[in-house]
């Protein structure tokens, strides 16, 4: 053999240790023709190679069957892909005690061949790969899709019990079309809802065990499973399910059995931490085993479970407080309208009698008695001015203010309240400027409401503008609506005190003492006047420099101005008290 022409080589036992080569063989593996005997032939081969020559030995060793192999690359050689034969050599009792290795360069052919069962292979793999990835991207868009559907339903109303009726609908289609849900309750009891199942005879057959079928301490699934396993789901399949003890009651045994219940999948329902129930999904299809998608698809229903309970909950709370904070309101100004009403009719006695004194009807008065009933004529008058703003605030918080709203021009309006307010202004020697007002701009509004509004801004600034002060009075509009400004050069209020001015019964001073008195109702009416109009009021100030109010309604022919509010119309509206705002500063 050692001059033929092919490479030959002989190995000895199940380790394939090289005994032999010949010329070729050494001239094909290695670079200087040398070879070693004693080591395994596959190491003359790469990592790659030698790996898939082994199995290819034993096989022929094993089998006493001629094997061959795909293109092998020897270690030392040149780049050239290597064909290989073995054949297993034979003693008289059938025995292999060595094998018979042929190499010969691979023919272009063959190369191409080999080349193009790689690339087959390689497709076939990438084809598979790519068709698992769009199975999985289809089983996830389809479960995404699912508990999206699942989520719209179960939010679809924010009451509670529509929620857990919505729950009750809750399946996980590959196992089953129905589930269990159970609820904690208060007190600590435990409640399974009534079971639902789309079927009609199954449904029948579940009405039948409805209120016997409860859950208990102990059982291996449902609530008191939740309540043990907490976060965990509960899986029961297979034997285990084959050995649950469900009920000693035969009408459920029986049931159950006719609906063929095979598994059960039991996932918490998490509030806050806490568990608040459990949601058992039925699996009725025998020998199915219930998977770990299955077992998450679980959960995230139950955790949307979790959330539309809560939210319904917080809902149902919202309500609940909605109506006291009515309530408490309506006995608020049902008390005010009252109170007023009662103080009314002392308050004037007392104005009847005072005019009857200081007509001196009874006799002849001093004057310095005359004094004294004109500080009781100023305190009655001062205590009615308030009583008036009390039943201003109750009809307006029980919605019985009714607005004619009509076209306003705006110069009309703050010269109309900056005359009303004369007496005042020349009291304290301050200017009222409303020169500047355009004649054109028209608003919509209550006139009378409006001038009530602007004269309690005026009044406001002329009570903190010191003597010889400034007040100007302004107007501008835009497509949609008007602003009346009141500005003055008062004592101003402070950043953080400009939201507390609007709040009803608030008086906030602004560094100087204060040299009056009220209940601070003003601007909480006015505001509240002014929104009930489609306006606001708002304010802006500087301390030490003025304050600047704007009064803003909406404009006269502007596009999405309500068409019931034109001349002459009758707005009556609801007046929250919690709305009304006041500013004392």
């Amino acid at each position: 053999m050692e001059h033929l022409p092919s490479a030959f080589a002989v190995t000895r036992g199940v380790e394939h240790t090289l005994v032999y080569a010949n010329v070729a063989f050494r001239r094909l593996i290695t670079l200087d023709s040398k070879l070693d005997a004693g080591a395994s032939i596959a190491s003359l081969f790469s990592s790659d190679d030698g790996r898939a020559l082994i199995p290819l030995l034993d096989r022929a060793f094993r089998t006493r069957v001629i094997s061959r192999n795909r293109s092998l690359q020897a270690m030392g050689a040149p780049a050239q892909p290597l064909r290989c034969t073995v054949w297993p050599d034979v003693n008289a009792e059938g025995e292999t005690e060595q094998l018979l290795i042929e190499l010969r360069p691979a023919t272009l052919a063959e190369t191409n061949g080999a080349l193009q069962r790689q690339v087959a292979e390689q497709l076939l793999l990438s084809a598979l790969r790519e068709h698992d990835a769009a199975a999985a991207a289809h089983t996830s868009w389809r479960r995404a899709m699912f508990l999206a559907a699942e989520s719209l339903r179960l939010s679809d109303s924010l009451d509670e019990s529509a929620t857990l009726a919505a729950m009750q609908r809750l399946s996980i289609p590959s196992l089953g079309a129905w589930s269990i849900v159970d609820l904690l309750k208060e007190d600590g009891s435990m409640l399974r809802l009534a079971i639902i199942h789309p079927d009609t005879p199954e449904q029948e057959m579940l009405e039948d065990i409805d209120g016997c079928w409860i859950p208990k301490v102990g059982d291996s699934f449902g609530l008191p499973a939740a309540l043990r396993s907490r976060d965990d789901a509960v899986v029961i399949e297979g034997a285990a399910f084959a050995n649950l003890r469900m009920s000693s009651d035969p009408r459920i045994i029986d049931a159950l059995h006719k609906l063929g219940v095979t598994s059960f999948l039991t996932v918490p329902v998490i509030i806050e931490g806490q568990v608040k129930g459990a949601i058992t999904f039925v699996g009725d299809e025998d020998g199915v085993h219930i998977s770990t998608d299955e077992i998450a698809l679980a959960r995230d229903l139950a955790n949307q479970s979790a959330i539309a309970l809560e939210r319904a909950r917080l809902h149902g709370e919202a309500l609940a407080l909605k109506k006291r904070a009515e309530s408490a309101s309506e006995a608020k100004s049902t008390f005010l309208s009252m109170m007023s009403h009662e103080l009314r009719t002392p308050l004037s006695a007392i104005a009847g009698y005072v005019d009857l004194l200081m007509l001196e009807l009874r006799g002849p008065i001093a004057p310095e008695q005359r004094r004294d009933l004109g500080r009781i004529r100023a305190n009655q008058r001062y205590l009615t001015g308030l009583i008036d703003e009390l039943l201003t605030l109750s009809a307006a918080g029980s919605g019985r203010v009714v607005y004619q709203l009509s076209d306003l021009r705006a110069a009309d309006l703050l010269s109309a309240s900056c005359a009303m307010l004369e007496p005042l202004l020349r009291e304290k020697s301050l200017t009222c400027d409303d020169s500047a007002v355009d004649p054109s701009i028209v608003a919509i509004g209550d006139r009378e409401k409006v001038l009530q509004i602007l004269v309690n801004l005026i009044s406001n600034s002329i009570k903190f503008t010191s003597q010889g002060g400034h007040i100007w009075l302004d107007a501008d509009a835009d497509e949609e609506s008007v602003k009346l400004r009141v500005f003055d050069s008062g004592i101003g209020i402070a950043v953080d005190k400009l939201d507390a001015i609007f709040e009803p019964f608030i008086q906030v001073t602004s560094g100087a003492a204060r040299t009056d008195v009220g209940l601070g109702l003003g601007l909480a009416i006015s505001r509240d006047l002014a929104r009930a109009m489609r306006g606001e009021l708002s304010v802006e100030s500087k301390v030490g420099v003025g304050s600047t109010f704007t009064l803003t309604l909406p404009r006269a022919g502007a596009a999405s101005t309500d068409s019931t509010h034109g001349a002459g119309s009758e707005l009556s509206t609801d007046v929250h008290v919690d709305s009304l705002v006041h500013r004392e500063p």
